[in-house]
């Protein structure tokens, strides 16, 4: 309980367990001296970045890192993490580093790709065992998953290094990593490791049942009820009608703009769908329809919706999903049986659910701020009353009871216009997409055009961060209703004769005020309060502060919809595949002695890298050998701006070996590109696209042949 007394008071407790209709009147007395006020828990638009929530852009959680002490992480839905470095032992002479990554303070569901810097390595680019066995990093990684449930330690990290069989991680979700040192593929040492994790399971009021979702509802359901990291409310505590209501609403399937992909292969052994795009820019329970000559198990008239499985194209593997024949299956990675390969067909987006979506919480803030980053993923609000916690999501709610000014006690205060302070026309912030790959990022901006010229033509602009949203359109929909709300400026206060016992925070009423021209208007409750009336005999009143609304408020059209890019493409070269030195030419320069004897320089030339990670911070490097001899010398390291070098000096009548790299400003090496059997006083050039076809052209000042294949150069 301390918690809740933390957060309403030990006094407002017990006054809301005291008072009910059934009892109010033999209960009056008590209340009134105690008191209570009921307010609407929500997160509110900020007026600068400098709050804990709204400075988004400041959360990294995917990196990983190396501290001594860190709080836990709570993982809800599916969010790509990394974390502390537990363990950073090395072995076999330090040829081999073993790092584990402690992922989550908690069981999860499932951890799927694992991502070195942003390179997926997805399942089935491993073996039973972990290794990596296909891409960029086969044969010098491998990879453990632990979802928190392990009860014994790691065998292969026991056996392999340090660690002792008792250290297990308890309720401690992690990925242990073995990496063997290779200087290429490792040029910056180890990479950032982080993971794509489908985090804690929720027990479903609806049905009892724990499962992993996304309905951000039944995070904040699990948040309140949590008691080793949450709000600790007891069943008692925490009105699941209202719980099990605002789930429903997060998964109502709102329409989209349609967005197509063209499926370029099929798995059918995995039941997978590839695309060309460089990220895949669908989500979980996202829904499809499918148009073309379709695979065997598929049909066209139908939804399906889609489970995520590699998010971003590699240098060997495309975008990669699943279907699922319902949402519930989605949400339990149950796939559609893909039975065939036609590919070619059409997939389009139509729909998405109200309010999916996730994120991370830190244990180490308040719970009130983790609470509200959780309802600002539904535009929701969480009301305590009656003695219990009640989850409302941003919808529309009708209006159930009606007052007039009969039923008001006492003066009144209306207010019209909101304070310049706090007027807004325009909200931005930021959010955390996997169409992003998991990084924070700005969703498109909503104004009001009409708000904006009732406010002199000044954009005024609010930041909402959207730290449990997920998908850009979502955040739209969210950053209007909560500027709709906002532009409501009319605020009512009043104290009422006790038929508004039937109200809380949070409801929607109908006041009928002639004086003001009001007819069966609607207002919401922001706060509600128990107290006593003015004059010598004092009545118990209801004191409600109530502000205008209307169904407007929700109201949401897919053409309202910003296209959007969540990360634009570069054109800039892959950090990690560096192009083969083109050009790369070797030429004998004559001159004379004082004595009149010929000598040569051997001058070393070659072309501008088209990498810009080569030319600016980068090198080449040129070593040579006698072409009898195995190991190579160095002869130049050279910066990636120079394009030519003499050689030191080489004996005459010798053939020689050289060859030249370029490293990128990671220390990534490229390809060689190598000149063998070079002979002083003779000329060779190389080209790449030659070099490639294994053609090479040489001329000397002694003999010259016009071409020769890689064979006959060897001969």
């Amino acid at each position: 309980m301390p918690p809740l007394v933390a957060m309403i008071g030990a006094e407002i407790a017990a006054s809301l367990a005291a008072v009910t209709l059934g009892d109010i009147l033999v209960s009056v007395a008590i209340s009134m001296a105690i008191g209570f006020v009921t307010r609407a828990l929500m997160p509110h638009p900020k007026r600068g970045s400098f709050s804990r929530s709204s400075d988004l852009k400041s959360r990294d959680i995917s990196r990983s890192f190396r501290q001594a002490i860190t709080s836990r992480k709570i993982i809800y839905g599916e969010n790509r993490v990394g974390g502390p470095m537990v363990r950073l032992p090395s072995s076999g002479d330090n040829e081999y580093f073993h790092v584990c990554i402690a992922l989550a303070g908690h069981e999860v569901e499932e951890i799927g790709e694992v991502w070195f810097e942003d390179y997926p390595i997805t399942d089935d680019m491993m073996d039973s065992s972990g290794n990596v066995i296909t891409g960029r990093y086969s044969g010098v990684v491998r990879i453990k998953k632990h979802l928190g449930d392990q009860t014994t330690a790691d065998a292969d990290l026991v056996t392999e290094t340090e660690v002792i069989s008792t250290d297990i991680g308890y309720n401690t979700a992690y990925i242990y990593v073995r990496l063997k040192w290779d200087r290429d593929i490792f040029p910056g040492g180890v990479p950032n490791i982080s993971a794509w994790v489908k985090g804690r399971k929720i027990v479903d009021p609806r049905d009892s049942t724990e499962r992993w979702t996304t309905n951000v509802a039944l995070m904040a359901h699990d948040y309140l009820q949590w008691d080793k990291y949450g709000f600790g409310a007891n069943s008692d505590e925490l009105d699941s009608t209202f719980s099990s209501a605002a789930a429903n609403i997060c998964e109502e399937l709102v329409t989209t703009n349609d967005k197509t992909f063209t499926a370029i292969e099929i798995d059918d052994t995995l039941d997978l769908i590839s695309l060309a795009d460089d990220k895949l820019y669908l989500m979980t329970g996202d829904v499809v329809r499918l148009s073309g000559t379709l695979p065997a198990g598929l049909s066209t008239l139908t939804d399906y919706f889609v489970i995520p499985y590699q998010r971003i194209k590699s240098d060997d593997s495309e975008c990669r999903f699943a279907l699922a024949s319902s949402l519930d299956n989605a949400l339990a990675g149950v796939k559609v049986d893909i039975t065939g390969t036609e590919s070619g067909f059409t997939i389009t987006k139509v729909q998405e659910p109200r309010y999916f979506g996730g994120g991370v919480i830190d244990t180490s803030v308040k719970l009130k701020d983790n609470l509200e980053d959780i309802l600002s993923g539904m535009a929701g609000r969480t009301i305590y009353s009656g003695g219990s916690f009640k989850i409302l999501a941003g919808t529309y709610n009708s209006p159930t009871v009606s007052l007039n000014e009969n039923h008001i006690v006492g003066p009144v205060t209306v207010n019209t216009r909101l304070s310049r302070k706090d007027r807004f026309n325009t909200i931005t912030g930021t959010y955390i997409s996997p169409l992003n790959a998991g990084q924070p990022s700005d969703y498109p901006s909503v104004t009001n055009s009409s708000y904006v010229s009732a406010d002199n033509g000044e954009e005024i602009i609010r930041e909402l961060p959207q730290a449990f949203t997920q998908r850009p359109h979502t955040a739209q929909r969210i950053a209007k209703i909560e500027l709709e709300r906002a532009r409501q400026e009319i605020v009512f206060k009043a104290s009422f004769m006790l038929h508004a016992m039937q109200l809380r925070a949070g409801d929607t009423m109908l006041l009928t005020f002639e004086r003001y021209g009001w007819e069966e208007k609607e207002f919401e409750v922001v706060e509600w309060s128990l107290g006593l009336g003015d004059g010598k005999d004092p009545k118990p009143v209801v004191n409600m502060t109530l502000r205008e609304t209307d169904s407007s408020v929700f109201d949401w059209n897919s053409g309202e919809e910003t296209s959007v890019d969540p990360a634009p493409n570069t054109n800039l070269p892959n950090p990690f595949t560096v192009d083969v030195v083109g050009g790369f030419s070797l030429d004998s320069i004559s001159s004379l002695t004082q004595d009149g004897d010929k000598i040569y320089n051997v001058l070393a030339s070659w072309d501008r890298h088209d990498d810009a990670f080569v030319n600016s911070g980068g090198r080449y490097e040129i070593e040579y050998k006698q072409s009898t001899e195995t190991a190579y010398r160095s002869a130049a390291k050279l910066d990636g701006t120079v394009t030519s070098r003499f050689l030191p000096v080489l004996m005459p009548d010798v053939l020689y070996d050289i060859r030249i790299y370029a490293f990128n400003n990671l220390g990534v090496r490229s390809a060689v590109n190598e000149i063998t059997g070079f002979k002083v006083g003779t000329s060779v050039t190389t080209d790449t696209e030659d070099w490639e076809n294994e053609t090479l052209s040489r001329s000397g000042d002694d003999w010259e042949v016009d071409t020769l294949t890689s064979e006959d150069w060897e001969t």
